[in-house]
């Protein structure tokens, strides 16, 4: 419980020097680093491609992708990792089909881009929204990370229903129930912080309900890459982060979360 105490305060001391003490190159460094970590971890970490050479090529990717999203004007910027990945990816598979299955492939292109993509929507929310955007950038973190702590204390006090056993034993309906809530409360706080200091006029209602639904998304990410962990039989995905784990340890609830707050930031015209 010490070790993981300690790696939570040094991780915020470390997210709070990045945002607003150091250049914003450092947070783009830190995601383009983070993502590559996910691609190893996810198909090392599992079992799936450990010391194949597509495994270094999806990190190299997943390494490509936050940069190439956020800050290369070239639209097509994206498409020719893709291409790049695709390319090689299946030329690996058709000279060494006994490793490299259709299973192998699909989970290496998860790993390429479908989580770094994910996971970069925190770069392209501080990117796109601007002097605010290192402000913003916190909204999916908040919802992720009030939701996870509401959901362990009311999960511990009154939980009785389980969620889903077999992915997850511990989770309970009532946690979850009591994690949406946290998450949406979470998001109201954010907005009228913002609304005082800021002026932007967030509307509360809307945040409270994107509060629920970022939430929900965290939960839902938090159970999926459990869902890989139990169907692989690990129990971490690294040792990245002393007492949390891996990447996907740590920032499951972010993954799907991030979009969430991106999509509603373009709707309501923050990001442009």
């Amino acid at each position: 419980m010490g070790i993981r105490l300690v790696t939570t305060i040094v991780g915020i001391l470390a997210i709070i020097a990045i945002l607003y003490f150091l250049p914003s190159w450092v947070l783009a460094a830190a995601l383009c680093f983070l993502s590559a970590v996910s691609a190893y971890e996810l198909l090392g970490a599992t079992g799936k491609l450990k010391g194949h050479p597509l495994m270094w090529v999806a990190c190299a990717a997943a390494a490509a992708v936050p940069y190439c999203t956020a800050y290369v004007p070239f639209e097509g910027s994206v498409t020719m990792v893709l291409f790049a990945f695709g390319f090689v990816a299946f030329v690996m598979g058709i000279f060494d089909y006994t490793r490299v299955t259709f299973e192998k492939l699909a989970i290496a292109f998860m790993g390429a881009f479908i989580l770094p993509y994910f996971l970069s929507s925190l770069l392209r929310i501080y990117v796109g929204a601007g002097a605010l955007g290192k402000y913003y950038i916190l909204m999916p973190c908040i919802a992720a990370w009030v939701s996870d702590i509401m959901a362990y204390l009311v999960g511990r006090l009154m939980g009785k229903h389980k969620l889903a056993p077999h992915v997850s034993p511990k989770k309970t309906v009532e946690g979850a129930v009591g994690g949406l809530l946290g998450g949406a409360a979470g998001m109201c706080v954010f907005g009228v912080i913002m609304n005082r200091c800021f002026g932007v006029g967030l509307g509360l209602p809307t945040l409270f309900l994107c509060g629920i639904l970022g939430a929900a998304a965290g939960q839902l990410g938090d159970l999926s890459m459990s869902l890989i962990k139990r169907n692989v039989g690990i129990k971490d995905y690294g040792k990245l982060f002393p007492g949390h784990g891996g990447v996907l340890d740590r920032f499951d609830s972010i993954l799907f979360t991030a979009p969430i707050f991106e999509l509603y930031l373009i709707a309501v015209q923050i990001i442009a």
